[in-house]
């Protein structure tokens, strides 16, 4: 294998080096000449990337889709196009894929797999959460595979039901691609993707329990009513109003106007298809094609492949669900060591009601990891949870106590900054004096060397201010928060 570098990176598109990844593992060079399927050796990574390409290709968008007009891309979204997508996903992750192999590939760190709520709010709000954290973070695709449903509901065999979804999902992946790039987030495939029997037990399995332990039922309730409270605004108003055809929404308007409100139907079909086109997540019907179009939500996966995939892939479950919390919870068998040691504290984390916390950028989280500070500020938000909270319990008041603890912290860092601030003017004053007084030792003929001495003398005290500034974020971990706090 004497084609591709040690030191290059590698082909499988982990971002690793080559001769800390696929030397001696992949004949990468055969594969290049034709010699095999790259897609059955590409890192999860890697198959993120190549995905990702083919949107780019297939929508024909730079890498920032913002430099083309939002109504032009909209429309790219064609039957064909989500053909296309369908057609490559598979291609992608092929059918005959070892799928365990595939995940347990990158294990390396703490890394939390995300199965709550996927609107893209709600998703890329764990996301940077957990970034705090976390090394790398998993998240299920929103796009389904296509040979894991019937023909009538696939994306290849009928393209035309999935345009909608297929906007919002590919809007998810532009969102998430920097995260992506970076190495901090992950789009995997579950295990039933791959295996339909399995899919089909595992729903069974669900089902029962949910039958057989009334807790989990009562759950499944609370959190569907939060689920309603978080979108049900959002869906009925593109679902029913700018979903509905022309001559329904004139129908409805006429029956529902008062003679008086002074709104014509010309000024609110203009306004409705305003919105329309400004909603980058609404996607209108082409000509007199009026049929109707498949809308998912979802969790990412069924509570048992989570914990399947949690142990392929050595993580933790991090949701935002009441329901998934008391499956992990009560579940005593099928939770892995990283669940046990790492959820509890994922969930007060997902609770705490520090608002900036939202605030973490891709540049932060990636300034942690540069700056080799992500495992001293894991131990410290560990230890702050532990002070806090009952670190076995799934309590939602853990939310509160962590965010109330860590506010603490924060604002001990805050006067010790404060307190360099004061330090540095007070020796700044002091250098101030020397050098008046050194003026008037010259203006007498007595200065000589006083000068020099007096800032000279003042010197060590900037230098230790300045220590203590470069030191400061080492000694208060909670630094990083103050900076985000200062940024609302």
């Amino acid at each position: 294998m004497t084609g591709i570098s040690r030191n290059a990176s590698c082909p499988c598109g982990s971002g690793l080096k080559f001769k800390k990844c696929c030397l001696g593992k992949v004949d990468w060079d055969a594969i290049s000449r034709g010699g095999g399927d790259r897609f059955h050796h590409l890192s999860v990574r890697g198959r993120n990337l190549a995905f990702f390409e083919l949107i780019c290709e297939i929508l024909l968008l730079d890498s920032d889709r913002n430099v083309r007009p939002l109504e032009s891309y909209k429309k790219a979204f064609t039957a064909q196009a989500v053909r296309r997508l369908g057609e490559g996903i598979v291609r992608i992750w092929p059918p005959d894929l070892d799928i365990e192999s595939a995940l347990r590939s990158d294990t390396r760190g703490v890394s939390g797999l995300y199965v709550g709520d996927y609107d893209r709010d709600q998703l890329l709000r764990g996301v940077v959460r957990h970034s705090t954290y976390a090394s790398k973070l998993l998240v299920c695709d929103p796009f389904i595979y296509p040979l894991s449903v019937r023909p009538e509901y696939s994306p290849i065999t009928s393209p035309e039901q999935h345009r909608a979804q297929t906007l919002q999902n590919v809007n998810t992946w532009i969102e998430l691609m920097p995260w992506i790039q970076a190495g901090l987030v992950e789009v995997i495939r579950t295990p039933c993707d791959f295996d339909h029997r399995l899919k089909w037990e595992a729903m069974k399995e669900q089902e029962e329990k949910f039958e057989r332990v009334p807790e989990l039922k009562e759950a499944a309730r609370v959190s569907v009513d939060e689920m309603m409270k978080r979108h049900s605004a959002q869906w009925k108003f593109r679902s029913l109003l700018l979903s509905m055809p022309d001559g329904a929404l004139l129908q409805k308007f006429e029956v529902l106007r008062s003679e008086d409100d002074g709104v014509s139907k010309e000024a609110l079909l203009d306004y409705v298809k305003h919105l329309r086109s400004r909603d980058p997540d609404f996607l209108a019907p082409f000509g007199e094609d009026l049929s109707g179009q498949l809308h998912m939500v979802t969790s990412g996966a069924a509570y048992n492949i989570a914990c399947l995939t949690a142990e392929m892939t050595g993580s933790y479950l991090i949701t935002d669900l009441h329901v998934r919390w008391r499956e992990i919870e009560l579940d005593r068998t099928g939770r892995t060591p990283e669940t046990e040691a790492w959820s509890p504290f994922a969930q007060a984390m997902q609770e705490a009601t520090l608002h900036y916390l939202d605030d973490v950028s891709l540049s932060d989280a990636l300034a942690l990891r540069r700056d080799g500070r992500l495992e001293e500020l894991r131990v410290f938000l560990r230890r702050v949870w532990a002070q806090a909270c009952d670190t076995n319990s799934y309590a939602r008041v853990n939310g509160q106590l962590l965010a109330e603890e860590l506010a603490t912290e924060i604002a001990k860092a805050d006067d010790e900054w404060k307190q360099i601030d004061r330090d540095l003017l007070r020796n700044a004053g002091s250098i101030g004096a020397g050098i008046a007084t050194a003026a008037t030792m010259f203006g007498s003929g007595q200065g000589g060397f006083v000068a020099a001495a007096a800032v000279i003398g003042g010197l060590p005290l900037l230098a230790a201010s300045a220590w203590q500034r470069r030191g400061f974020a080492r000694r208060f971990p909670a630094a990083f928060f103050l900076r985000l706090a200062a940024r609302r």
